[in-house]
């Protein structure tokens, strides 16, 4: 009688676990806020009579606080360079040979409406949640207050939270270059 419990026992186990779903549910990685991101760009711009589809560029940005911006031509000549902080902004524009540095107060006041590094870094990622783009994602940016300009941004290349260099500090390349006029 011993023997027919275990044999019964051993039979209704293995019955119980063939039964069972062999399924796995997969769940795919979701994003998570990050402190820091690298990546490359591709960029399509337009507006005020100009058209750019071949720029290139490399975007370095520390949420929160600081993001770099580097565009290059089809040549990999760099065209300009762009440093936004949570007081401040800096553009080295090559082709022209000028610079732009001014407070985020001042630039706010030009553009007649608020500018603030969280609002760039939320019109950059496309998202409020500080969630960092995915790969090749396209994020379509579209102002018409300085002249109708709209550019096409596609992230590709991402790295998240990975140690990063920033360039030089960017006023050491303003010493070559005249500043800019206010209009």
């Amino acid at each position: 009688m011993k023997n027919l419990t275990k044999i019964t026992f051993l039979v209704l186990l293995i019955v119980a676990s063939s039964c069972a779903s062999r399924k796995k549910t997969i769940v795919p990685p979701q994003p998570q806020a990050f402190k820091w991101m690298t990546a490359n760009l591709s960029i399509q711009a337009e507006g005020n009579g100009m058209d750019f589809n071949d720029l290139s560029g490399q975007i370095r940005m520390r949420k929160d606080s600081i993001v770099w911006l580097s565009v290059s031509a089809t040549m990999g000549m760099e065209v300009l360079r762009a440093k936004i902080s949570n007081d401040s902004v800096w553009i080295v524009n090559r082709l022209e040979k000028s610079y732009l540095a001014e407070p985020l107060d001042t630039i706010s006041a030009q553009l007649g409406m608020p500018f603030s590094l969280p609002m760039m870094q939320t019109l950059l990622l496309d998202n409020n949640e500080g969630l960092p783009p995915v790969e090749n994602q396209t994020v379509q940016l579209k102002t018409f207050v300085m002249g109708n300009m709209s550019a096409k941004i596609r992230y590709n290349n991402i790295k998240i939270d990975e140690k990063t260099t920033f360039p030089l500090k960017i006023t050491n390349k303003m010493e070559r270059f005249r500043l800019q006029e206010k209009q």
